[in-house]
This record gives structure tokens, C-alpha cells and sequence, in this order.
């Protein structure tokens, strides 16, 4: 098959501005991946995970080709970014996308939970990978592994998702010391299903400044914006 006709499970496409990480503020497409492997407490985007209702399975995705996907891309106006999301977009085979990208000249930016290791050619190509690992607040007992294909790359950032900071800081101290993971990476955003969201990111905020944590605070910009809607 050629690569341009693979196709990819799509739950939905849209153009914005990138609201997390170090890329916050940019203007992005977003390709947004349908399933996930993990069943977050606090996931804002359950609509990719597969699910059973009654025995039968429910796909709430369109098939699409490489070149659907492009397609799509030449009617958008003009991003610099195209952030790869959803679920979890490391369970697709992204190589032949991400090159097709690559050589439209676009930045291609990767979220994923960290628990697939990237091969090395995709691993180049990509302009950010963000990295979420996940905390004991999502509500599942992941076996994280080294995360030792980070070491091989400096175009990364770990994004944690803080519900209690009492009890995340902690956690994410000794994830990322036990890693040897450079603190510099960390970017800490509040739950963003929270109801009073300014709040808690003002908690996050304060709890960092007053204890010393050498970690970035960032929003959900488009939590902000426009709350929580999709394709935003």
C-alpha cells in the first residue's frame, strides 16, 4: 500500500491555537486520533476511547487516508504547527503522516502518554514530542517504564496533570528524579474538567511559588478562551 493511501482512525479535525506546553499561543491544526490505552478519571476527550455499549462496539471515528488528511490541510488557513492528538496517537502508525507533514514544511507537534517508545525515524521528525505521564489522580496503577528514549532527544517537554498539588508535587519529584529527568522539562497544568478552573490554577500556582518547585505553571489557554468545547 502506499503510504499516502494508509488510513488513520480520525475522531475529529480542527484548526486553533495550541493551549498547552511550550508551544502555547501557536496557531496549530489539530488531527485529533481516535483510541486510547488508558481510561483517565480526568480525561477531557473521552469520545476517542473505544468503547462497549451492550456488547457492541461503538467507533466513534471517520477512516481517513494520509491524503484525506492533507486534503483537509490545503482548505485550512495557513498554521505553522499540526498537533497530533487524542487518545493516544502512538497506537497508529504515524510515520508515513508525520513525514508527509515534515515535507509540507509543517512542525509537527506529538501528545502522547509516554508509554510507546517512538522509533528513532519518527522520533527525528518530530518537532515536539509532549509528553504526558500520568499521575495516581488519573485513577489507574501504571508500571512506568525508564522513559529512556527521552535521553535521545532534547525536543520534549512532560506535561502532569495536577489535581491536589499537596499530593502531585511529590509524585512528580520522585518521577522525574527516579528518571534523572531535568526538572526544566516539567510543565504543570490544573485538571481542566475542574469547575472553578481559575481557582485551582491559581492554587497550583501559589503552591509552586511558596514551596520552592522548579516547575513551569501553564493553563489550558483554550480552557480560558472558550471552556470546555470541542474543537477549540
Amino acid at each position: 500500500m502506499d503510504a499516502m493511501e494508509m488510513t488513520f482512525q480520525v475522531s475529529e479535525l480542527f484548526t486553533s491555537i495550541q493551549g498547552e506546553g511550550e508551544v502555547i499561543g501557536m496557531p496549530s491544526h489539530f488531527i485529533r486520533l481516535y483510541r486510547c490505552d488508558l481510561t483517565c478519571s480526568w480525561c477531557d476527550s473521552k469520545y476517542t476511547w473505544l468503547r462497549q455499549d451492550q456488547a457492541v462496539e461503538r467507533k466513534d471515528y471517520t477512516s481517513m487516508s494520509a491524503e484525506e488528511i492533507l486534503g483537509w490541510l490545503r482548505k485550512e488557513p495557513r498554521a505553522p504547527l499540526v498537533t497530533l492528538t487524542g487518545g493516544e496517537p502512538m497506537l497508529q502508525p504515524l510515520l508515513p503522516l508525520v513525514a508527509a507533514l515534515d515535507t509540507r514544511g509543517y512542525q509537527v507537534v506529538v501528545e502522547t502518554n509516554g508509554l510507546h517508545r517512538p522509533e528513532q525515524t519518527l522520533r527525528e521528525l518530530v518537532r515536539y514530542w509532549a509528553v504526558s505521564p500520568k499521575l495516581k489522580n488519573a485513577g489507574m496503577d501504571i508500571k512506568w517504564g525508564p522513559l529512556d528514549w527521552l535521553a535521545k532527544t532534547q525536543n520534549y517537554y512532560l506535561k502532569f496533570v495536577i489535581c491536589d498539588p499537596a499530593t502531585d508535587l511529590p509524585e512528580i519529584q520522585e518521577f522525574i528524579e527516579s528518571r534523572g529527568l531535568p526538572s526544566g522539562k516539567v510543565i504543570l497544568q490544573p485538571d481542566g474538567l475542574a469547575a472553578d478552573y481559575e481557582t485551582i490554577l491559581r492554587s497550583v500556582a501559589e503552591f509552586v511559588r511558596d514551596r520552592g518547585y522548579p516547575y513551569r505553571v501553564l493553563p489550558q489557554l483554550h480552557r480560558l478562551l472558550w471552556g470546555l468545547r470541542r474543537g477549540v
